[in-house]
């Protein structure tokens, strides 16, 4: 039962997404553009987040920390900022169900090949056929909710 926020959680997020991608799109629009308004969306975040470690009274790391991080450890930084400009262009191109399943699949892609093999030093989960079919189902649902 414990877990059950970990279960909960991404459902939350995922709910907000819509949300998040019509208001970037709105402040791309405002602003002048989507990489300024993904500037602007980090800026707001930086300071929400400065006011939750100092409220938590969190520890900043050391700069000797910082200096030695893996740098595939900051991939996800980049990746970050992919999907807040993704987010604040693609829906009006596409649509907001459309771009949340094209999202979701190759979320689901990649995972299933990251666990395939390990990477990243994760646990092993082999690409089985039920995983494949769980895909495959996704991208049929990806034609049929641009197509109707």
């Amino acid at each position: 039962m414990e877990n059950s926020i970990f279960f909960l959680l991404p459902v939350i997020v995922g709910l907000c997404f819509p949300v998040m991608a019509a208001s970037n799109g709105m402040l791309g629009k405002q602003l002048g553009g989507p990489f300024v308004a993904t500037l602007a969306v980090f800026q707001l975040g930086s300071v929400l987040l400065l006011m939750i470690i100092f409220g938590t009274r969190s520890a900043f790391p050391s700069l000797h920390q910082l200096l030695h991080i893996d740098w595939k450890t900051w991939l996800g930084c980049s990746i970050v900022i992919l999907n807040l400009v993704t987010f604040t262009i693609a829906p009006a191109r596409i649509g907001i169900a459309n771009m949340i399943v094209l999202f979701i699949v190759g979320q689901l892609v990649a995972s299933v090949v990251v666990e395939h093999f390990g990477l990243l030093n994760l646990a092993i989960h082999p690409a089985n056929w039920q995983r494949m079919a769980g895909i495959i189902f996704l991208i049929v649902g990806v034609i049929l909710v641009k197509k109707y």
